[in-house]
């Protein structure tokens, strides 16, 4: 037992050569193993605006996205606007009774009703893009699965359409389409009101300084004090 030394006892860790003198850093720490989770990590992060599928049947879920994807995503997709396309008749699916989806029900409803003719099934582009998981409406047929119950739209007062819409002005859909709106109005944007104000405020500056430089050369023509004034009648001022 004398006679071994601690190396017996201790496995040596293998070390990056270096010439430095300084303490080289283990090779695991800049193995090309280490490197490739690195760049697809960063990779991953990146958005192609390319990849937007405009089929509602076909496309992925908006919390499929990274969390600092999510908006920039929507805003391609309202740029975009509801899917609505105009099939030839022949090619369109009919249920039992011979009823369609009917492209007229694009002018009634032209700011969210979407149609997906994998699917076959009607979709709303809004409750799509900001209905939340826990939501009621996020499971509903008009965001997942679509609606295609076509004999509920034409009945009247209980129309699915005008059902999906809800009565009360806090309604899933009508805060859905108010987050729409707002999100595609550039100009309400927090840094677009912000930078207008500061607009008008440089302007505002800038005409009161040339007020107060006309005023400054007004008087030093006339060699008149800056301080006191002749409101008098025999004043030419």
């Amino acid at each position: 037992m004398a006679n071994r030394t601690i190396d017996s006892f201790f496995k040596k860790r293998r070390l990056e050569p270096s010439g430095s003198g300084e303490i080289p850093y283990p090779l695991r720490d800049s193995s090309p193993k280490h490197q490739t989770k690195k760049f697809c990590r960063a990779e991953s992060l990146e958005f192609d605006i390319s990849s937007i599928e405009r089929d509602p049947g076909k496309r992925k879920s908006i919390w499929e996205y990274l969390e600092h994807q999510r908006d920039e995503v929507r805003r391609a997709y309202i740029k975009f606007g509801p899917y609505q396309p105009e099939l030839p008749i022949e090619s369109m699916v009919v249920d039992k009774k011979g009823r369609r989806f009917l492209f007229s029900w694009y002018k009634l409803f032209p700011d969210w009703l979407e149609f997906s003719p994998t699917k076959n099934a009607a979709f709303c582009l809004p409750c799509s893009l900001f209905s939340k998981p826990t939501d009621r409406f996020g499971s509903m047929a008009f965001t997942t699965s679509g609606f295609r119950s076509w004999k509920k739209v034409n009945d009247g007062k209980n129309c699915a359409f005008l059902n999906h819409i809800g009565k009360d002005p806090n309604s899933s859909h009508k805060v859905a389409m108010q987050c729409y709106h707002d999100l595609g109005n550039s100009l309400q944007h927090l840094d677009k009101i912000i930078e207008k104000q500061n607009s008008e405020q440089v302007a505002k500056n800038r005409l009161q300084l040339q007020v107060s430089i006309d005023a400054a050369k007004w008087c030093a023509f006339q060699a008149v004090a800056f301080r006191g004034h002749d409101e008098s009648l025999d004043s030419n001022n």
